[in-house]
Order: C-alpha cells, then sequence, then structure tokens
C-alpha cells in the first residue's frame, strides 16, 4: 500500500524523535563518555536535515555535517539558522568522505577541519552502505584518538525485548513473521574493532518503530566505541 507524503513525513518525525529522546536523558552525557567537555568538534556523517547535531549541539563548540544530499543539507542548513548557529558553529558541506577523492567535499573545507573530531556519528544511515566495514575504517580516521564514535541504526528482531516478543504475538495472529535485518551488538562490536575502536556500549530503544514503507516495525539502537589508537 502507498503512504501518502504526509504520513510518511509523521512517521519519520516520529522516528527522529526517538532517536533524539535518548540524546537529551540524563544518562545519555555519561553514556557517550566523551573525553572532554569544552571545545568539542563533532561530525554529523549523513546528517540529513540535522536532526543528531540539533539533539547534541549543546556538548559541541563546532559540527560539520556532511550529506551527499543538496536538498538534505538545505535543511539542514535551515535547522542551523532555526538554532541561530554561524557557519563556525553548525556547517552543512556536500561530500563523500567513504570514497578516494582528493577534495571530499562541495564547498571544499581545509583537511585539517575535516580531521581530530572528538565525536563522530552516523544515524540511520550505516544500513544503507555497501560495505559498512570500510564505511566505519573511513571515518574512523577522523576521530582524534580517544574521540568517540556513535552508531543509530536498526538491529534484527530477535526477541530479546519484551517490546519485540509482543510484536511477533501480533505478526503471529496476522500469520506473518518476524524478518530480521540490520546490525547486531555483535556485529557492531566487530565493525567497531575493525575500525581501531573498542569499549562498545549498545543501548535498544524500549519501544519498537513503525516503518509503514517496509509495513513492519523496526528495533533501534545506539551504540559507541572509542577510538583507541
Amino acid at each position: 500500500s502507498k503512504v501518502s507524503p504526509g504520513d510518511w513525513q509523521q512517521w519519520v518525525r516520529d522516528l527522529h524523535e526517538q532517536v533524539v529522546e535518548f540524546l537529551k536523558s540524563p544518562e545519555f552525557p555519561s553514556w557517550l563518555g566523551l573525553p572532554s567537555q569544552s571545545a568539542c568538534r563533532m561530525l554529523d556523517y549523513a546528517c540529513g536535515d540535522g536532526i543528531i547535531s540539533k539533539g547534541l549541539k549543546q556538548y559541541f563548540s563546532s559540527i560539520v555535517g556532511v550529506d551527499v544530499s543538496g536538498s538534505m543539507l538545505d535543511k539542514y542548513r535551515k535547522t542551523a539558522a532555526d538554532l541561530s548557529c554561524s557557519t563556525d558553529e553548525m556547517v552543512g558541506v556536500r561530500g563523500d568522505l567513504l570514497s578516494d577523492n582528493v577534495q571530499p567535499t562541495d564547498p571544499p573545507l581545509p583537511e585539517e577541519v575535516l580531521r581530530n573530531f572528538d565525536l563522530v556519528v552516523i544515524s540511520m544511515a550505516l544500513h544503507h552502505f555497501e560495505d559498512p566495514e570500510r564505511a566505519l575504517q573511513r571515518l574512523a580516521t577522523r576521530l582524534k584518538v580517544g574521540g568517540v564514535f556513535m552508531v543509530v541504526d536498526w538491529t534484527p528482531l530477535d526477541l530479546s525485548t519484551p517490546a519485540q516478543r509482543q510484536y511477533e504475538e501480533e505478526l503471529r495472529e496476522s500469520g506473518e513473521s518476524l524478518e530480521p535485518d540490520g546490525f547486531t551488538e555483535a556485529d557492531m562490536e566487530g565493525l567497531f574493532k575493525q575500525a581501531g575502536c573498542g569499549e562498545v556500549r549498545w543501548k535498544l530503544a524500549e519501544q519498537l518503530s513503525p516503518v509503514p514503507v517496509a509495513g513492519a516495525k523496526g528495533q533501534l539502537f545506539w551504540a559507541r566505541a572509542q577510538k583507541l589508537a
């Protein structure tokens, strides 16, 4: 069944809200474990309209948002403007940091601006990448040693939470079954390890997220790791 743009926007908005809810929780700063709280810099990769940058702005003096989509970057810049951020505080550029481009962004940013981040975030995008392992390795090179890498994405439904078990019951009644898709905690530990990161922390959303375009519900996770060397 086709989903009208209005409905589509609503479920995406609800999903965004769920993603950001944890970022705003009292437990989040210690869970994330940034090495320092002052003059921090963040890379928001596949930044979309800037929902993560907005949710974390209070912790950072400077955020660079990178996306391949020009229309998304227009929305990102609007988010920055709504927050009254200067381009020093929050800048959005079109780019691909996963390829071998000599000039990975447009407009071009100096290489030092694209390095030594305290935090690199990739939210709801890793599952779109052909080679997640290479993506994490590439992006980890942008982190300073001791910096934190955070991924927000889907994890397979494996009946490990009350919400998942309830959903399986609903599906059984309608004659459907769970379709596991996404990254497990072990997957993320392996991907982070390949990228030279450890001290992994993992959190599951308590409620499942409706995904009308897939005609299903998904299980969100947040994962973080620290760059070791």
